[in-house]
């Protein structure tokens, strides 16, 4: 499954739907709670970021979902347990198999577990497990390092087929490991890549991809319909994330800095942008066929969740940015995350009181999609070095 994924309209109300048709018994509450939900700022945010945790700690110890799993340590760091027992560790040793490259076995994890390549990798680096980190798979003892060995055997680097929704995650997990005086590597198929040039392929797809959006920003209009950036995860934002990491793990040569400056300018921007488009979506919703009762609270559920999406992971990069000294908010900027922040407080108030449990029983994405989106959105706005990032 791909990490929060966007939705086309047919999906969204098939999906609708079947919810709506299933029985509304666990939206109880939720449209007043939309209506009252509290206003709040990214400098004060209330009671968003207790909101959020409350979430992630009663849903997220799904002991039967990778991927949700990660999910829970992205947002609480390597303290995240289930039962007792570390969820790294469980992850470890539940969830990785085996795979032989050249006559060398690495433990690995599917990508039916975890959405992306390099997903559980580069949760883990970013959580603070160091590469030296041990752990016993099928008998064999590994550490961490040997997973990242895993992924750099079997990448393959084509510019002109390799599935660019695909790099932020590798990108965040090596870049970690291999400084950029040292980022060239021989995969298990004989073949020399340098990261830097991964990287300079990222930049690139970002320019292709919000060509739409940045000439409307330089008209000083907002758009009317998204740009292909909007095809990738979540909006592009965690290729963003990825590049931005980059940038603050050293790789500053061939205008990276620059060029990543422009791309965090656009995501300030697409703050307003965006929240528009989420907002006319959602408000154009017509009817599923049948009119099933609750549709309307369904619709909310889903239009609260692209709102806390967005915003969740376009807090992660700024607060990344800023962290790293990569990134300096103008005052009208600041105005910009103050709006955010408000619409992100209203729509995690929106989906506190929703019984995700019941919810996991109709609709195992909608499930994840609620519970991914909250530790985003928690990890953004509660990034801390030493706690929950390296």
């Amino acid at each position: 499954m791909s990490c929060c994924p966007h939705m086309t309209r047919r999906q969204f109300l098939s999906a609708a739907a079947m919810v709506a048709a299933t029985g509304p018994s666990w939206l109880r509450g939720l449209a007043e709670a939309a209506v009252s939900a509290p206003i709040a700022v990214p400098k004060t945010l209330g009671q968003t970021d207790t909101l959020l945790k409350t979430i992630i700690s009663t849903y997220a110890a799904v002991e039967d979902d990778a991927w949700t799993l990660m999910h829970g340590v992205r947002a609480l760091g390597p303290s995240f347990a289930l039962k007792g027992q570390p969820v790294v560790d469980l992850l470890c040793s539940r969830f990785l198999t085996q795979k032989t490259v050249n006559g060398k076995t690495y433990p690995q994890m599917s990508l039916d577990d975890q959405g992306h390549t390099d997903v559980f990798l580069k949760t883990l680096l970013e959580a603070g497990v160091g590469p030296d980190h041990r752990f016993t798979l099928n008998g064999a003892r590994y550490t961490v390092a040997d997973l990242a060995e895993g992924s750099k055997a079997v990448f393959t680097f084509d510019p002109k087929t390799i599935n660019r929704d695909d790099l932020a995650w590798t990108l965040i997990a090596l870049s970690r490991l291999m400084p950029p005086d040292a980022d060239a590597w021989t995969n298990g198929a004989g073949q020399r890549i340098r990261l830097s040039d991964v990287i300079r392929l990222g930049f690139d797809t970002l320019d292709e991809t919000t060509q739409q959006f940045r000439q409307a920003k330089a008209r000083g209009v907002m758009p009317d319909a998204n740009d292909k950036i909007a095809d990738f995860t979540c909006g592009g934002t965690h290729l963003i994330y990825g590049l931005t990491a980059c940038v603050g793990n050293g790789y500053r040569g061939h205008d990276f800095p620059q060029r990543l400056q422009a791309h965090l300018d656009l995501t300030v921007w697409r703050l307003d942008a965006d929240g528009r488009l989420i907002d006319r979506f959602y408000d154009n919703v017509q009817p599923p066929p049948g009119n099933p009762r609750g549709w309307q609270e369904v619709t909310a559920v889903y239009h609260h969740d692209a709102t806390v999406k967005f915003y969740g992971h376009a807090f992660e990069i700024l607060s990344y940015a800023r962290h790293h000294g990569l990134f300096t908010p103008t005052a009208a900027q600041a105005r910009t995350i103050d709006r955010a922040g408000a619409r992100l407080a209203a729509a995690v108030a929106g989906i506190k009181d929703v019984d995700l449990f019941g919810v996991r029983k109709i609709n195992r994405r909608l499930f994840r999609l609620l519970i991914g989106d909250s530790c985003h959105a928690y990890h953004g706005i509660r990034m801390t070095p030493g706690l929950n990032e390296a």
